[in-house]
């Protein structure tokens, strides 16, 4: 009954253990919109229009981005540089929240603030998020857009608004290196 008993353990242990071990050579199916968010890997660049404080600037904006967490999301670096403006920058972790079906975007700029934009895919080609948030006791709110033209271009457009109030405006087309 004892050598029993240990086989039967023995056997279970072994089962365990080859599970576990096929368990991590098999990566769950990666969901549509992982697979639409991986659309914007690599390096980009747009000749962009930005609108600040009722001023329009003409900005080379650079996006580099980078697959996270086994290609489940991705991490971005985005800058600007214009002797108006100074060095604009951002670093963005992005990923896609399987439990209320949003994509997250995370960001923290070089101008003090940081906040979550909150979104979803319109079509496999165009994600638009938003942030809703307070800015010195006003609301705020910004709009993003982005639509892919293909592998190699995608269109971008901000919106932001304070009380209601258009406050920044950017948009470009984007063009992979």
């Amino acid at each position: 009954m004892k050598s029993l008993l240990k086989l039967t353990l023995m056997a279970a242990f072994i089962s365990f253990v080859a599970i576990h071990l096929n368990a991590q050579g098999k990566r769950p199916e990666v969901p549509v919109p992982v697979q639409n968010l991986m659309k914007f890997l690599g390096d980009w660049e747009a000749n962009a229009k930005l609108t600040m404080n009722s001023k329009t600037y003409q900005v080379v904006y650079s996006v580099s981005c980078k697959p996270t967490a086994c290609g489940n999301g991705f991490y971005a670096n985005d800058w600007s540089i214009r002797s108006e403006l100074g060095t604009l920058e951002g670093a963005n972790l992005v990923g896609y929240d399987s439990y209320d079906s949003k994509v997250k975007w995370f960001t923290v700029d070089n101008m003090g603030t940081t906040h979550e934009h909150v979104g979803e895919w319109q079509t496999p080609d165009h994600l638009y998020i938003e942030n809703n948030g307070m800015h010195d006791g006003k609301k705020y709110m910004e709009k993003i857009d982005f639509i892919f033209n293909g592998k190699k271009e995608m269109n971008f457009k901000l919106t932001s608004t304070l009380d209601g109030v258009e406050s920044q405006k950017a948009e470009g087309v984007f063009h992979k290196k």
